[in-house]
């Protein structure tokens, strides 16, 4: 066995052993770190492309796809799994109708495809499988889901209930699975989408949702991620994410 052969074998069984002792949450940053080739190409949408976006609360899909969104909307579908509640300095139940009323008032306006809110108030989607697993996967190509770091409860019970999803539910065998940037940066984004000729429509939608007096310039610091995502590619704005296939996906180990 050659030198560089030998070196190749010694990484190789120090992956090996990196991945087997580290688990939970730590295994996935690993395996983010470890196994995925950065490629950071261009994510590219045919006519006939299908996109199902998944989004734990409203506007969670304006901050990290609303430029791909935008560009594409005939090619889209998004389902938003809690209402809200507790988001806006109001009571519960005027919170509810606001997070609702934003979410039907920027995706009726973007002219996407088609779009839902389902009744879960905030942090209780652990207990509400029965409603998720009514959703219906099998013509997507795509399907966005938050990032695991995004450091909110629903996130998590979104993507274990996703995950569960995909051992019972029909789809296509060659299904994509695309991570997004709502409330936490992707670690290592392998593809992009220039937004700079959207860029506009985004900042609309956002204002939206986040209203500055409320928010305190949201919008504008959201913006400000696509941004810096685009200091390494000749644009001004792009969306970053990170793409699994299902084998892929179905290694991360979720707490």
């Amino acid at each position: 066995m050659s030198a560089i052969d030998k070196a190749g074998q010694k990484f190789v069984n120090f992956k090996n052993a990196l991945c087997a002792t580290c688990k939970g949450t730590n295994s996935a940053l690993f395996y983010f770190a470890i196994n995925l080739n950065c490629r950071q190409e261009q994510f590219k949408i045919n006519i006939d492309t299908r996109c199902l976006v998944l989004t734990q609360y409203p506007g969670a899909e304006i901050k990290g796809v609303g430029g791909l969104i935008a560009q594409y909307p005939k090619n889209f579908e998004v389902l938003c799994f809690t209402d809200g509640s507790g988001d806006y300095a109001n009571s519960q139940a005027q919170s509810n109708s606001i997070g609702r009323q934003r979410f039907h008032e920027v995706l009726k306006e973007l002219r996407v495809k088609g779009f839902k809110i389902f009744d879960i108030e905030t942090n209780t989607l652990k207990t509400k499988y029965s409603k998720f697993k009514k959703i219906d996967i099998s013509e997507a190509d795509y399907i966005f889901v938050p990032n695991l770091y995004d450091n909110r409860e629903d996130t998590i019970y979104l993507l274990k209930h996703f995950k569960q999803l995909l051992k019972e539910k029909e789809r296509k065998p060659k299904l994509t699975i695309v991570m997004y940037e709502a409330d936490y940066p992707l670690c290592s984004p392998n593809y992009i989408a220039n937004i700079s000729n959207i860029i506009e429509t985004k900042k609309k939608m956002l204002d939206i949702y986040y209203p500055n007096d409320q928010f305190k310039n949201l919008s504008e610091k959201a913006i400000a991620l696509n941004a810096f995502r685009a200091l390494n590619y000749n644009c001004d704005y792009c969306e970053a994410f990170m793409t699994f296939d299902i084998e892929d996906f179905e290694k991360i180990n979720l707490i």
